[in-house]
């Protein structure tokens, strides 16, 4: 086999396109209904005609014809006075108790997604690390998670690390007594031209174009795509975590950089400068530290490395990120100050987003996301700054940052692709 460059690039870097299979061809609401009994289910064909103004009948036909194929099914009954704000158009503050509402007619049958009919593989590549597991149809995982050192990054010994890294997940379906994979998902930080060739990926240091997608398939036998593992993320929170039933939100990630991707639909928005650092450099604070590049106080200041630097300096001496998190922990007043000027420097970039995406919330994700739990005030300060005091509040939330995410995210960017209609994949 040959894992090492694609000699069949296109001149705009992308190679001959191998349309990842999708489970069905139906209509395109037949496809959509699909999705949304995995987004939103238990759900029942009441709800699914009112979020999609199509008549009961065509509803039935329709989930009829999902039940046949083995892509949903139904699990008992909803109660009579459940609350399923999609279906009313309400939405809950958060904080307000929702009152329930007595559906007409008797209790309606709970459609859910068939979890267990197809599984996948999604492999995250961090530094220098891959990290696998497999999935259920829900993005749940199966079995434990796998992770291999890469100390080689030519293509061929990568090639060879993620083939082991799949086989050890199928073997975990297999013990599950599941059926074997419907795809695979790679996601990587940088460009995949097509979903399948690499065109940039800093770590890796490949100085060509490489069909990572085409050497997968050919080493495991699975039909493969590859993602950035930002907008990875993103639809995996738009599907399966906190952005579900919002039709536009951002996610902005921490860490070893900054990250960005504004989602529509469900969908990452896709653009030919994903994967570069987007909002990495936008100015946050004119006093603040020098990057890399030369620029005064841009968002690589809030980098889990910049951190470190500040940090030392405020101190006199070499820290560590675990310095700076044990020394906050001892409420040190020099971690807490830096800790709150970080936590402003955050609410700046949230403003600008806002400003300018308009999205419903913004998603706060990373290795050092969970810092900024700590900081609150300190962050509405820095929104506040740069906002009109009668424009709404930015709705901002704190994820957790679990690397088995990072993981799962290309698997489920391949669920959504094996269960789009074809002229949406």
């Amino acid at each position: 086999m040959n894992t090492s460059v694609d000699q069949s690039l296109n001149p705009d870097g992308t190679g001959t396109h191998r349309p990842f299979p999708t489970w069905f061809n139906a209509s395109t609401f037949t496809h959509r209904i699909a999705i949304d009994v995995l987004k939103h289910g238990p759900i029942s064909r009441v709800a699914l005609a009112r979020r999609f103004n199509l008549t009961q009948g065509a509803v039935s036909r329709i989930t009829n014809d999902l039940t046949h194929r083995g892509v949903i099914e139904a699990k008992g009954l909803l109660p009579a006075t459940k609350v399923d704000r999609r279906e009313t158009g309400e939405e809950s503050d958060g904080v307000t108790p929702s009152r329930p509402r007595p559906r007409a007619g008797r209790p309606q049958e709970a459609l859910v997604i068939r979890h267990d009919a197809r599984t996948f593989i999604g492999i995250n590549l961090h530094g220098g690390t891959a990290l696998a597991i497999a999935v259920d149809l829900a993005c749940r995982p199966v079995g434990k998670p796998h992770r291999e050192e890469i100390r080689h990054r030519e293509p061929g010994p990568v090639t060879a690390v993620l083939t082991r890294l799949v086989r050890s997940c199928m073997a975990e379906i297999g013990k599950a007594g599941l059926p074997e994979p419907s795809g695979l998902g790679i996601s990587l930080g940088g460009r995949a031209v097509g979903n399948r060739v690499i065109t940039y990926a800093p770590f890796l240091q490949w100085s060509e174009h490489v069909d990572l997608a085409s050497s997968m398939e050919e080493a495991c036998g699975l039909p493969c795509l590859v993602f950035n593992d930002l907008d990875a993320l993103a639809l995996y929170e738009g599907w399966f975590g906190a952005g579900i039933g919002l039709d536009r939100f951002v996610l902005v990630t921490i860490g070893s950089g900054v990250g960005y991707s504004l989602t529509e639909h469900g969908m990452p928005v896709s653009s030919p400068d994903e994967g570069y650092g987007l909002i990495g450099h936008q100015l946050v604070d004119p006093d603040g530290p020098t990057c890399y590049l030369g620029h005064r106080g841009c968002a690589q200041c809030l980098t889990t490395g910049s951190l470190v630097e500040q940090y030392s300096r405020r101190i006199g001496r070499a820290a560590t990120i675990d310095q700076f998190i044990c020394d906050l922990d001892q409420d040190m007043p020099q971690a807490n100050t830096l800790l709150n000027l970080t936590g402003f420097r955050l609410g700046v970039l949230v403003a600008a987003v806002a400003n300018v995406a308009v999205p419903e919330k913004i998603l706060i994700g990373g290795e050092t996301s969970y810092l900024m739990k700590r900081c609150g005030e300190s962050i509405r300060k820095g929104i506040d700054s740069y906002r009109h005091s009668q424009m709404a509040e930015v709705r901002l939330q704190i994820i957790d940052d679990d690397w088995n995410q990072w993981a799962q995210a290309p698997a489920a960017r391949a669920i959504a692709a094996y269960l789009m209609a074809p002229a949406g994949v």
